[in-house]
């Protein structure tokens, strides 16, 4: 028998999904990648809460995540 996926589809269940910065609690790893493709830990970000998941702005996840998923 099949099991249904019974999250709801909401932000908080794209960064879990989808954002490689997630980590357990909705922290935040704050691997950032600059423009010429380097990565670099924000200081700013680095395992502070998920500001997605807290409904602020965030530079990762507007930028990568969301145009690579078609949100």
């Amino acid at each position: 028998m099949l099991r249904m996926n019974r999250e709801k589809n909401t932000i908080k269940t794209s960064v879990k999904n989808y954002c490689a910065n997630y980590d357990t609690g909705y922290k935040c790893c704050g691997v950032m990648i600059d423009k010429d493709l380097k990565q670099y830990i924000d200081q700013d970000y680095y395992n502070k809460p998920c500001k997605i998941a807290n409904g602020d702005n965030c530079q990762y996840y507007d930028h990568i995540v969301r145009k690579t998923a078609g949100f």
